[in-house]
C-alpha cells in the first residue's frame, strides 16, 4: 500500500469516533435542552423569585422575561450557555428593578467597589452611568478582573445593562 494510502487509513476510524462524539450534541432535541434549562434555573437559588421563559428552536435558545437584578440576566445567560448542546442564546430578559437608584447612586456603589479593591484601582477605571446602562473602562493587569469588576456591578439594583472596554497590561502579576 503506498504511503497516502496508508494515512487515509489511519485517518478513517478517527473519523468515525469523532461523529459518535459529536452525534449525541447533535442529538440532543430542543424540548431536551429546554427542559434542562428550566430545571437549571429553577434550581438556582440566585434566581429564585424571577420570571425566566426559555424557548428552544433549532438549538437557538431565547431567554425572555423580567428579572430584578442584572447579575440574575447574567446567571441565566451562563447556564444557557453551558448546555450540551446550545448553539447560540439570544437573551432578551429585562432587567425591572423594584426600588431603582439614580444612575448618580449607581455611580457612588460602583467608585465604592473600585476604591476597595486594588486591582480596579490600579486598572484606572472610568465610570458613566445612564439610565442604569453602566460603561466601565480600564487597563487591567488580570484577564479576569474585567469580568469580576462586571459581576460586582451586575449585583446594584438599577443598573440595567453593563458595557466594558478593557485594556491589558504587561509586567507584573499578569498572567
Amino acid at each position: 500500500m503506498n504511503e497516502p494510502m496508508k494515512r487515509i487509513g489511519m485517518a478513517v476510524p478517527f473519523l468515525i469516533l469523532a461523529l459518535f462524539q459529536v452525534t449525541p450534541v447533535l442529538a440532543r432535541s430542543d424540548d431536551l435542552i429546554q427542559r434542562e434549562i428550566k430545571a437549571q434555573i429553577e434550581g438556582s437559588t440566585k434566581l429564585q423569585g424571577t420570571r425566566i421563559e426559555v424557548h428552544v428552536k433549532g438549538l437557538l435558545v431565547i431567554l425572555t422575561g423580567e428579572v430584578r437584578l442584572y447579575e440574575q440576566k447574567l446567571i441565566s445567560d451562563r447556564i444557557a450557555w453551558t448546555t450540551l448542546g446550545v448553539f447560540e442564546v439570544d437573551n432578551e430578559i429585562r432587567v425591572v428593578p423594584k426600588v431603582p437608584l439614580s444612575d448618580a447612586a449607581i455611580e457612588r456603589k460602583i467608585r465604592e467597589i473600585v476604591k476597595a479593591d486594588e486591582r480596579f484601582r490600579t486598572a484606572g477605571v472610568v465610570v458613566r452611568v445612564s439610565n442604569g446602562e453602566v460603561f466601565l473602562a480600564g487597563s487591567f493587569l488580570g484577564m479576569r478582573d474585567p469580568s469580576i469588576l462586571k459581576h460586582k456591578v451586575a449585583e446594584i439594583e438599577g443598573v440595567v445593562g453593563i458595557e466594558v472596554r478593557a485594556a491589558f497590561l504587561a509586567g507584573k502579576g499578569s498572567p
